[in-house]
């Protein structure tokens, strides 16, 4: 067909520049080339659909030479390749602007610019490839400021960009928590779609797949249509057979086979080839190497070497079916003989099959990340630069090939015990007995706030912009992208925030934040949004001095938010899915937060009883008080607010917060004061005494005594040896009682040392006599860890005599036991309590011992310790006629 030039096209040699302001549209033509590709007609079809909907803006796609006279009043936009498009090409001439090249802008970068003639406006958007094409589209929409019918455009737009990374991904889908917990309707086609294309022109450019995709996979097909890469995330051992090749994983998983078993491997690769033969093509392959998979057998050993053949072996198969495809290794949760086994084997021979090495959870070999890696690099601490996310990567560098680059597989959507996340609990010794140096647990004093803990699960919703930011510039200077771990929505604006820094890694905090909050909130309500977002992240936290029941956050978090949804105009909120998410948020934390502040005045009352030496009447009244707690009229309507919020969410995206759904705890351990009470009732005399006063003053030891809280650095001043306890899996609930007080939840513990929890005291008074009490605890494991968790007993030691042999130790629900120091234990003053692990515990092979370590055994554990003076007898009598005296009794 002949070409004819459209009326838009005959104008253009009359472009002029525009002045500084902003033009107001109520119409828009995007105009395509007429070699228009199918990424390119998909894309302005995708801009057409983003513009229109859901402000009702007039907007038609027309191909270039179709001759469809403009109105004055409408916007041209002319998208696409240059060679694809004479319009464009032509204006990009009149313009001045120097042809595209993968140095001007860039690859994959684009060129906008408007420009008028006459009374008609012309934003050229011209992309280097198709897919700069789908990014021009995307930041048109992001520099539109819409209103019901129409939307405002900078009259001088000129924008020549293009992303600083070469992989740009994450994975979409949703997670069980949200299907189960969150009670989420299944996603559509058209909602996966809709959050492909989200992060799509925001900058991704690639995205995980499932291994094997055919020619009828939705996803896949949409993802070619827009010219998107894909990834499989590829486990080289995992596969299924006799029992003789299974794999000896990490923390007992199935599903794994022993690569050193040649039949088992034979077995491997024939999975391999069958996965790949026919299906579709994909970009990437990352093989991963461990959470889950691996194999912990001494013939597999070290793992690292029998992992990276594997894949070597792997990467030949597929690339004869798929000769484009490019491989990432990882190394997650190995240990150091393991990297250095990879970085040897890649040394020693052409690998060109390897694109990059994949650093995702459990790669770095200076922190103590969930997940535990068994063994660190602790001489990089000797000068470590800029610390762990920083020194480890520049090691990787020195030891890769010089053709093998870094790629990034980094953990953004968990907000707990991840390896981005708060870390929940100071870090285990690893296999060597190492642990982090003092000066860099900066990492793992980063708590979550306690309360909210209890409520939300680890993917729950959630925003860290200052702390990601942080991350971001500590780590991806040394990668060439990063193809992130996500579940789901909850992690949004996470998500969000690392698509824009791969495409611009020098972008402000402030200048992301803002833009977030106008693309997502529209103009009018973006300042609030963004103000919330950076409230959210310091109310996540753990503030020392500051409980949860006296921090102003929450009510700050909620107002802006609220604020914030009364300025976003009718046709914006009616579909806004994710401020109902920020504003289920706001709900559910003001109600936990009203709710701890109900038990802590509750706490109060009680503290106050006790304090007064109560008659038994008055400890029974006391009793009756927990059955009298009731949510208040302010609880209720926060409550019925988030549900509201919560069932229009999950109407329109299948989003919503599990936390609706498990509110009711005891967040400050109202269950141990009850049960001190009932205890005290049924106690008499100095014993009585010694109860109520454990409430009023719980850590005071007396004079010369000494109190030691478990679990921590700071509060356990005797404690020499042991560490506080890391669970080896997230906190979960029913491990432990939650009537438990929260010191009582945190202990420290041993493996399988031999020297167990240990307690040193000196300076002691040569003539007094003491007794040493310990709140002793141990967790209920999930069923997948509890078949290999034989630990019940221990025996304490003072001075290397038996305080108590084989001490069972209380399942779930503390207790206390309290034993009499015999004299011959205090030796020129000092005394030593030391823990032992029974007999029947962490023995076995090598490979059991690790497996138990991985998944949480303990040899000993304690949570607090009180070292107390004995009264002499003259002090107990007076002490007896005093209580018995009192006018309370």
């Amino acid at each position: 067909m002949r070409f004819r030039p459209s009326v838009f096209s005959i104008a253009l040699s009359f472009l002029t520049v525009l002045p500084v302001g902003a033009a107001n549209f109520h119409d828009v033509v995007i105009e395509t080339g007429a070699r228009a590709g199918e990424v390119e007609r998909n894309v302005a079809q995708l801009l057409a659909e983003r513009i229109s909907r859901p402000a009702g803006i007039a907007v038609r796609v027309e191909s270039e030479g179709s001759a469809v006279k403009a109105a004055p009043g409408e916007l041209l936009i002319l998208l696409g390749m240059p060679e694809h498009h004479r319009a464009l090409a032509r204006a990009l001439d009149d313009l001045n602007i120097p042809k595209l090249t993968w140095l001007e802008p860039g690859a994959e970068g684009f060129v906008l610019q408007s420009a008028r003639r006459g009374e008609r406006t012309v934003l050229v958007a011209a992309g280097i490839d198709p897919r700069g094409v789908l990014y021009a589209a995307g930041e048109i929409l992001r520099r539109m400021t819409m209103a019901e019918g129409s939307f405002d455009l900078p009259e001088q737009l000129r924008v020549r960009t293009a992303p600083a990374f070469e992989v740009r991904g994450t994975q979409f889908g949703q997670s069980s928590v949200a299907l189960t917990r969150g009670k989420v309707r299944r996603w559509t086609f058209e909602d996966r779609r809709r959050a492909i294309l989200d992060f799509a022109l925001a900058g991704l450019n690639t995205m995980e797949v499932g291994a094997g995709a055919k020619a009828d996979d939705e996803t896949y097909r949409l993802l070619k249509s827009f010219g998107l890469k894909t990834l499989v995330h590829y486990g080289p051992n995992t596969g299924s057979g006799p029992k003789e090749w299974q794999a000896t994983e990490s923390i007992g998983r199935g599903g794994y086979l022993c690569p050193s078993v040649p039949a088992a491997r034979e077995a491997l690769l024939a999975r391999c080839e069958e996965t790949f033969r026919n299906a579709h093509p994909v970009d990437y392959v990352r093989f991963v190497g461990g959470d889950g998979g691996g194999c912990e057998c001494d013939r597999c050993k070290p793992y690292g070497l029998t992992y990276i053949r594997l894949c070597a072996d792997m990467a030949k198969i597929i690339l004869r079916y798929h000769p484009a495809t490019q491989f990432f290794a990882t190394n997650q949760k190995f240990d150091n003989d393991d990297d250095t086994a990879i970085f040897d084997y890649l040394r020693r021979q052409p690998v060109s099959w390897l694109r990059a090495f994949a650093y995702g959870p459990g790669s770095d070999a200076m922190s103590w990340q969930p997940g535990h890696r068994q063994t660190h690099r602790m001489d990089l601490f000797r000068y470590p630069g800029f610390g762990p996310y920083d020194r480890y990567l520049k090691e990787i560098l020195h030891q890769l090939p010089g053709d093998v680059d870094i790629v990034f597989f980094n953990e953004l959507t968990h907000w707990r015990y991840s390896q981005n996340g708060y870390i929940q609990a100071y870090p285990r010794a690893d296999r060597n007995g190492d642990r982090p140096p003092h000066w860099n647990d900066f990492l793992y004093r980063r708590r979550p706030d306690p309360a909210l803990t209890m409520v939300y699960d680890r993917l729950t919703f959630f925003a860290w912009p200052r702390y990601y930011h942080w991350v971001f510039g500590q780590t991806m200077r040394y990668g060439i992208g990063d193809v992130t771990h996500s579940s789901g929505t909850q992690d949004h604006f996470n998500q969000w925030m690392w698509q824009r820094l791969m495409w611009a890694p020098l972008t402000s905090l402030d200048d992301v934040m803002a833009e977030y909050a106008r693309t997502w909130f529209g103009r009018e309500a973006a300042p609030e949004m963004a103000r919330a977002i950076l409230q959210l992240e310091e109310n996540l936290a753990a503030k020392p001095g500051v409980p949860t029941e006296k921090k102003e956050g929450f009510d700050r978090y909620y107002r802006l938010v609220r604020d914030a949804g009364a300025k976003m105009p009718a046709w914006r909120m009616k579909n806004d899915w994710l401020w109902r998410e920020y504003m289920q948020k706001a709900a559910l934390d003001k109600h936990i937060q009203l709710s701890v502040r109900q038990q802590a005045a509750l706490r109060e009352r009680i503290e106050k009883v006790a304090a007064a030496s109560p008659t038994d009447t008055a400890i029974r009244g006391a009793l009756t008080w927990f059955g009298e707690l009731r949510p208040s009229p302010e609880m209720k309507r926060l409550e019925a607010e988030a549900a509201r919020l919560g069932e229009e969410s999950n109407r329109l995206n299948g989003v919503r917060s599990e936390g609706i759904f498990n509110l009711q705890h005891d967040f400050v351990g109202l269950g141990w004061y009850k049960r001190q009470l009932e205890r005290a009732l049924a106690a008499k005399g100095e014993r009585r005494a010694e109860l109520l006063h454990m409430i009023t003053n719980y850590t005071d030891a007396g004079e010369g005594g000494f109190y030691d809280a478990g679990g921590t650095l700071d509060r356990a001043p005797h404690i020499t040896a042991g560490y506080p306890y890391d669970f080896g899996q997230p906190i979960v609930p029913d491990m432990l009682w939650e009537g438990n007080l929260p010191s009582q939840r945190m202990m420290h513990y041993t493996q399988d040392e031999d020297q167990g929890v240990t307690l040193r005291y000196r300076g002691l008074d040569g003539n007094a006599e003491y007794r040493i009490r310990f709140t002793l605890v141990r967790p209920a494991y999930q069923e997948r860890y509890a078949m290999r968790m034989n630990q019940k007993t221990e025996t304490i030691y003072a001075g290397g005599l038996v305080l108590a042999k084989d001490l069972a130790v209380p399942l779930k629900m503390s207790d206390y036991f309290t034993f009499d120091i015999p004299r011959g234990a205090i030796r020129n003053g000092e005394l030593e309590i030391r823990f032992e692990r029974a007999a029947d515990v962490a023995r076995g092979s090598r490979v059991e011992r690790e497996q138990w370590r991985n998944s949480g055994g303990w040899g000993t554990l304690m949570s607090e310790a009180w070292l107390m003076k004995k009264p002499r007898p003259a002090a107990r009598l007076r002490s007896v006629r005093s209580s018995a005296s009192s006018p309370n009794r």
